[in-house]
């Protein structure tokens, strides 16, 4: 009765014309809500149904309740009286089906800044912060290796390298959700406009004769 009641309402909201639009019936089999429509107000629900379709102001109305439909599982469309469709709200026909979550074990690496270390055993957790404002939780293997990477805390970005844990949502984003640490190496600072201004001094290097070597660059890494 809840659903029912809330679908109502918003398929009022949609019609308009609140005196002169009552509930008719429910027809069995797929639900068909049933409106009865007052003379006087046929025109005004017909203008109304009209800019539902065309006009910007009025799409809210018509997201409230495809919105609720999508979130029952449900689709469904407006029919006159004698059964011609005038709106179709496709709702969960349109709905994106989440994706199986997965998760990949490979070796790999990560770029980032040390925000966090610490720890009392053999192995020691830390926190990079990543180019992309996300934050990794990685093992360091042995305590040597800990001491050498705590002097970059809050310093410059490392590459860690090892096996990594990358998780896929039901979005299909992945995401770096750990990494045991092998091995890191602290990486250059120059900015890559200053890299390509070098690159440019090199003989036959191919970068001089693209007009936009930082969008090519930036293509390469998938990042067009």
């Amino acid at each position: 009765m809840l659903d029912f009641s809330e679908l109502t309402k918003r398929f009022a909201e949609l019609l308009g014309s609140p005196a002169g639009v009552h509930f008719g019936a429910l027809r069995p089999g797929s639900a068909r809500l049933m409106v009865r429509v007052d003379d006087d107000a046929k025109l005004d629900v017909q203008v109304q149904l009209i800019e539902a379709r065309t006009k910007a102001q009025a799409m809210p109305k018509v997201a409230r309740l495809d919105d609720y439909l999508r979130s029952k599982g449900w689709h469904g469309e407006v029919r006159n009286h004698d059964g011609t469709v005038v709106m179709v709200f496709p709702g969960a026909l349109n709905a994106v089906q989440p994706q199986e979550e997965r998760m990949v074990h490979q070796m790999d690496s990560v770029v980032g800044r040390v925000i966090k270390i610490g720890g009392r055993d053999e192995t020691v957790p830390m926190t990079l912060e990543t180019t992309e404002g996300s934050f990794v939780d990685v093992t360091i293997r042995g305590r040597e290796k800990a001491r050498q990477l705590a002097r970059y805390l809050f310093g410059a970005e490392i590459r860690v390298t090892g096996l990594a844990t990358w998780k896929r949502d039901g979005d299909g984003q992945w995401s770096c959700c750990g990494v045991l640490v092998d091995e890191f190496v602290e990486l250059d600072g120059t900015p890559v406009t200053d890299l390509f201004e070098q690159l440019k001094g090199l003989p036959d290097n191919g970068w001089n004769g693209l007009d936009d070597p930082i969008g090519e660059w930036k293509k390469s890494r998938g990042n067009d």
